[in-house]
């Protein structure tokens, strides 16, 4: 753990103390490199390594955690004692991304498929474009250095998933997200006279599988007889496996399992539902977030300090409105907590020793305070033919303390048989 921030302040020392002649060019990243890696080659020429470990963590828990989409198909089906026939449950096709209780109903299989493409325009407050990452101030214009950075990252998503009906109240299934992630960026170094010192480029793309989700769900309470159907209570699993690569942001390395309370109700046009549940990660994801002295030692001596990010509590709520017999109009209300780290922010210290000229130094790092991200979903649900569905979406954050796009779209098809 020394040795790391050893290597932030041997960075330091070079960017702060070489001649501008060896300075006032510019690094590429190399052919091969994780977009882990191409993230910490494009921040390293600020001198700090926690600012690019504050970048990868925010983006891989983006591009990680992102809801799927709901698990149940847009029709749920159900004998009707009357006729002797298959009818329809509900009139509404279905929340996109929260859930309601309603099952697909015994041996009816659903299909689905939701693409999504994000171009992230924020982290936190920070715009990607111009961000700065950290700044020296010192004795002399060398060793005052502003470093900032102008980053591209964008994501698109091809989830599909498939759920059958065991029973009447009894739903399994499992979602496929293929993610294709790409990093862009260019850093730039400036002195205390403005002028130009260091730069770095670099990009890299990666595609492929994501961490694949295992579905289930079971509706243990009705809220009456007869149809359309009343609404009820239903419990939802769904286990995340870490088969997406942590280095390319396509996944996170470790095993999540999220437990879910839902409830929907309704017989009429308008179908309210609403959902809580708590995400449970096998481990945590530590990332390192600055150096500090230890207390004891009159020299400084760096220290480690790490935060780690575990466990996420997610909710959701929203309505369902039949606009048309072929047309539902939907809004949800997203909101996912993650716990223990990750959020962004400026860190500075003081260094005991002042041979390099250097007063100050501040950093952009990751904070031992968990991310907030809560999203408005406006969408629709169109009955192109037969049992087939035709949905569009967009993802608007209203508070979002990670990296994240202001407007993502999201285009679907559905299929029940």
């Amino acid at each position: 753990m020394r040795r790391l921030a050893s290597v932030s302040l041997i960075v330091l020392a070079a960017v702060c103390c070489a001649p501008a002649s060896v300075l006032a060019q510019a690094v590429e990243t190399t052919e091969g490199l994780s977009l882990y890696e191409t993230v910490g080659q494009l921040t390293q020429q600020v001198g700090s390594i926690p600012v690019g470990e504050a970048i990868a963590l925010a983006t891989a828990l983006e591009t990680t955690t992102a809801p799927l989409g709901a698990i149940s198909g847009g029709f749920g089906f159900e004998l009707d004692p009357n006729t002797g026939l298959l009818v329809r449950r509900a009139t509404t096709f279905g929340p996109s991304f929260a859930e309601r209780a309603l099952t697909n109903g015994a041996d009816k299989i659903s299909i689905h498929a939701n693409f999504s493409s994000a171009t992230y325009d924020r982290l936190g407050d920070l715009e990607l474009d111009q961000m700065q990452l950290a700044s020296s101030t010192g004795d002399s214009p060398e060793a005052s250095l502003t470093g900032t950075t102008s980053l591209e990252i964008t994501s698109q998503t091809l989830v599909m998933s498939g759920v059958m009906g065991l029973t009447e109240n009894i739903d399994v299934g499992v979602a496929l997200p293929l993610m294709k992630v790409k990093v862009e960026g260019v850093t730039e170094v400036v002195n205390g006279d403005g002028e130009f010192v260091r730069d770095a480029v670099g990009a890299g793309t990666s595609s492929g599988l994501g961490d694949i989700a295992v579905l289930a769900k079971y509706r243990f309470l009705r809220f009456g007889d007869g149809l359309p159907d009343p609404g009820g209570l239903a419990v939802a699993a769904t286990v995340r496996l870490p088969t997406g690569s942590s280095e390319n942001f396509r996944g996170l390395g470790l095993y999540r399992a999220l437990v879910s309370v839902l409830a929907s109700t309704g017989r009429g046009r308008l179908r309210p539902h609403a959902n809580v549940g708590f995400e449970w990660w096998d481990k945590g994801v530590a990332v390192q977030t600055g150096f500090a002295p230890l207390p004891e030692e009159t020299s400084f001596e760096p220290e480690i300090t790490t935060v780690e990010v575990r466990h996420q509590l997610q909710y959701g709520a929203g309505l369902e409105l039949e606009a048309a017999p072929k047309l539902t109009l939907l809004v949800d209300f997203l909101g996912r907590h993650l716990q223990g780290g990750g959020r962004t922010g400026f860190r500075s210290f003081t260094p005991a020793d002042n041979s390099l000229g250097v007063t100050s130094f501040e950093s952009l790092v990751a904070l031992p305070e968990g991310i907030r991200k809560l999203t408005l979903v406006p969408g629709l649900k169109w009955n192109i033919k037969g049992n087939l569905l035709f949905s569009l979406n967009a993802l608007i954050p209203v508070d979002d303390q990670g990296l994240h796009d202001l407007f993502t779209p999201v285009v679907g098809l559905d299929l029940t048989f």
